[in-house]
Parts: C-alpha cells; structure tokens; sequence
C-alpha cells in the first residue's frame, strides 16, 4: 500500500479546536521541547488542520484538507483520530479504466472522506478508498503498521508534537520574532519520526534527499500555532506541494477509541481486487 501512497501526489498533477487550557508552567517554559512535553498528560491533547495545496505550471490548487486531534500520553503522542478529503471528483476520472473493475473503485474512493484512527502501532481506516472494497457488515479495516491512510502523504507528515522531531527542526533553524525557520530532508524525517513512517513509509536512496522547507509559528506559550512545509512534488522544480498547518485547544481533552471490535476487518476480509488495487505503484519510490 505504501507504494500506491507515494503515487498521489502524482496523481494529483493530472487532474478547529477546543479552546486552549492556558497554565503558568506552559507560559513559563523556557524552549518550544520543554513546552511541549509539559503538554504529555494522559487523556489530553491538540487539534488541528491541514490544507495542502500544489503549485505548479498550471497555478496554484488545493489538493487535500484534514482535521484531525492528537491524543497525548505521559511520554508523547499516544493516539490520533483524523479525517481527510482529497479533492478529487469521481467524474475527472470518469471511464479512464474501461472496464477495469478495480482501478475505477480505488479512483472512486478517492473522491470520498477517509478517517484514520491510529492507537499505538494500529490503524483504523474506514472510507475512502478502502471503504469500495469493504464487506456489506464492516466499516473499517484495521492495519497492523500503523500507516495513516491513503490521504497521510498528501497531508502533514512533519509532526512537531513529536520531541524528537521537533529537536531536529530546531538544531539547525534560524530564529526571528517567536517563528523558526529552516530546511530538513526526508531522510533525516524517516531516521527522528514515527509521524512521517507512518505517512510516507521509507524514503529510497533518491526520494530520502529531497528537501523540506518549513517555518513554525509559536504562541506566547512557545507551543506550535502553525507550521508550514514546502517540498518538490514530483522531484523536479516543475510542481512543488505546500502543508499548511494550524494548531488550536493545547492542553484540551481528546480520547481516541479503536472502533467496535464486530464492525472491523482485516485485509484478507476485503472484496478481491483490494490488494491489488491498492498496491498498484503510479510513482516511483
């Protein structure tokens, strides 16, 4: 499946949260890191929404929107619920495949929300494309990887609630007025963050140089209000694709739940044609 992720972006080139529960030791914290682990409390967590758009010779179009919240433990990130559309219409992809049952579901699918549930290691996807190759009686099909979702690359794969991940952002950023800036490579993403495992799978030797622009806008209590990260869609100058991130509800309650245990299935449960249409590379690794 991971290499099917990696295709969208291709793809694409063809065709807000709880208020923030404020503290004297957020406001305190002496660095963004130590700000940010003062927010690992059980049963408690952050908002947020994405919107990615791509720019390239043809303009400017906005490709995917996520809203998601991600639930916190003592020691990070304990869980994440998100749901995503890619825009995407059935019709731009309307008798592309002749009678290929398969690849005219997997497009279909992609014109419709998808939601991820992530609980540790687990995902919980239910939607979107796999929600064409679902059994009558299931909505969700479980994934013992933790990958999030056919919509994780064309969404925020930098996770800055991440301590590590936010550590190497910072070691070599440039600082102005509360906002850092600076430059990170897929390669060094794969080696610091889970995050960017889970939404872009192992970067090859090419794709592991390819270099992310990004800038991290933080409040008076030095945690993330927005980050932006900017990158070659396609390994060429021709199409570049743009995250835009906004942060809200610090601090406030999330609890994220794996799904009825009687409404999931697994891989091997889904109508056939799911593995290979989800398997399918349309973009090189």
């Amino acid at each position: 499946m991971k290499r099917y992720i990696a295709g969208l972006a291709c793809a694409a080139t063809a065709v807000l949260g709880a208020p923030a529960l404020a503290s004297t030791a957020h406001a305190q914290a002496a660095d963004p890191i130590s700000a940010l682990k003062s927010q690992f409390s059980s049963g408690r967590g952050v908002n947020f929404v994405d919107t990615t758009k791509m720019q390239g010779p043809q303009g400017s179009m906005v490709l995917a929107k996520r809203t998601g919240a991600l639930q916190f433990g003592p020691s990070g990130i304990s869980a994440s619920d998100q749901t995503a559309q890619l825009r995407f219409k059935e019709s731009d992809f309307e008798g592309a495949f002749g009678d290929d049952e398969d690849m005219s579901k997997l497009f279909a699918g992609l014109a419709k929300p998808e939601r991820v549930v992530r609980i540790k290691n687990t995902t919980y996807v239910s939607g979107g494309v796999m929600g064409e190759f679902m059994p009558a009686d299931k909505t969700w099909v479980r994934f013992p990887d933790g990958m999030l979702g056919f919509t994780g690359t064309m969404s925020q794969f930098v996770n800055v609630a991440e301590p590590a991940t936010l550590k190497a952002l910072l070691a070599h950023a440039t600082k102005r007025a509360g906002t850092y800036s600076g430059k990170i490579t897929f390669g060094e993403l794969n080696k610091v963050s889970p995050w960017f495992r889970a939404s872009m799978g192992a970067p090859t030797a090419k794709s592991a140089k390819t270099v992310v622009s990004w800038k991290l806008f933080l409040g008076s209590d030095r945690l993330a209000k927005r980050l932006v990260t900017t990158y070659s869609a396609t390994g060429s100058d021709e199409s570049a694709m743009t995250v835009d991130t906004r942060y809200t509800g610090w601090g406030s309650k999330v609890t994220v739940k794996a799904p009825p245990a009687d409404q999931v299935a697994d891989m091997k449960d889904l109508e056939e044609g799911a593995e290979t249409a989800t398997s399918i590379p349309l973009l090189g690794n």
